[in-house]
């Protein structure tokens, strides 16, 4: 029996955090990581049926690849090639926006001279949060993390040009 693809999507979530799960317990490198997410982003990109499916499967693992690079403190080549590509591909929603933009400068350490780009990420952000309506969750929730990421941000942002 074939599954919609409303399905397909519901079974993908706990497949990936399971497949992370189990990586991270066996304490995995980030290279097998990135090589295992790799592979399942291949076996789904076949199952897809159309290219917004496919869409959605890059850029649901390069999400996720940003954020494995950023926790292993990988150089910017490796961090810097899947937030590129989140870049091109859309970013799934708000929350993810802000996500990526807060581990992009608080990641300024490894990479200084990409401070300016990364502030004004953060920027973009937080304008695009304070579209929202006050008592929305997410308003609050993502402001907190956007001042989290300034507070412990080691390389300030630069002066304008």
């Amino acid at each position: 029996m074939r599954r919609t693809r409303k399905e397909r999507g519901l079974a993908r979530g706990p497949e990936k955090d399971q497949l992370l799960l189990k990586l991270l317990k066996a304490d995995a490198p980030y290279e097998e990581i990135r090589r295992a997410l790799l592979e399942l982003e291949k076996r789904w990109l076949r199952e897809a049926k159309t290219e917004v499916e496919r869409q959605q499967t890059r850029r649901g693992i390069a999400e996720e690849l940003v954020s494995q690079s950023y926790s292993f403190d990988m150089p910017w080549e490796e961090f810097g090639q899947w937030l590129r590509r989140v870049q091109r591909l859309g970013f799934s929603n708000l929350a993810l926006r802000v996500h990526s933009a807060c581990l992009y400068v608080q990641s300024l350490h490894l990479f200084p001279r990409r401070a300016r780009e990364a502030w004004d990420m953060l920027e973009d952000a937080e304008r695009r949060v304070l579209r929202i309506r006050k008592e929305h969750f997410l308003r609050k929730e993502s402001l907190n993390a956007i001042a989290h990421a300034k507070a412990v941000a080691t390389v300030s942002r630069p002066s304008s040009r």
